[in-house]
């Protein structure tokens, strides 16, 4: 590009302001409100969350209530006022209806008896019962600590995979399963990052 193809003056905006602009654009207030609340695992006040969702606090305020009524939100009396934060079943929900979608019956008992031998492998390579007996035999720098984390994240995923086998066949009104009625099918995060898909760790963050 010469000198005289460039244009006359340089834009000087701001690209975060510029995306939240056009986030607004394409959204409404009771979405933004709804995606903010959706990504926060930490209690938060009124204030901080019509902030990051660019909506006025009594708007905020509105929202949150009435998502806390549906069991979608989690609501907290605090001393310094109410506090809101996901409520931590609609995570599992999800993450039970996503497994129902991507895996087959069959698929989910194999998945179950996998994160079983696992955690006994884990038993005999360390010769404990559980993890907390294993956290106290461990120091501080020892490599066992990466069992640690791993045989947490297997115990919950064992749960989760066991609450969406019990789950598989509820359908009371013969219309689709139970956690893809209790999920918003508009807001499902998959969870497929690694080889078992759905039946693996959970993967969203906290943008609190």
């Amino acid at each position: 590009m010469t000198k005289s193809d460039a244009p006359n003056e340089l834009w000087k905006g701001d690209v975060n302001e510029a995306a939240i602009e056009e986030w607004k654009a394409d959204t409404n207030t009771f979405d933004r409100v709804r995606h903010v609340i959706d990504v926060t695992t930490e209690l938060q006040d009124v204030s901080t969350v019509a902030e990051r969702a660019h909506v006025s606090e009594p708007t905020a305020r509105k929202y949150l209530s009435a998502l806390a009524e549906t069991g979608r939100v989690k609501a907290v009396n605090t001393d310094s006022g109410t506090q809101y934060m996901r409520a931590p079943q609609m995570l599992a929900m999800r993450r039970i209806s996503a497994i129902h979608r991507e895996h087959t019956k069959s698929e989910i008992r194999d998945a179950i008896q996998d994160l079983k031998e696992e955690l006994s492998d884990f038993r005999e390579q360390h010769d404990v019962i559980d993890v907390d007996e294993l956290a106290l035999e461990l120091d501080p720098g020892d490599d066992g600590w990466q069992d640690v984390t791993r045989w947490q994240q297997i115990e919950q995923n064992l749960e989760i995979a066991q609450a969406a086998l019990s789950l598989y066949d509820f359908d009371p009104d013969d219309s689709h399963s139970a956690a893809a009625r209790v999920a918003d099918s508009s807001t499902v995060v998959q969870d497929s990052s690694r080889e078992q898909g759905a039946l693996n760790n959970d993967t969203e963050q906290s943008a609190a």
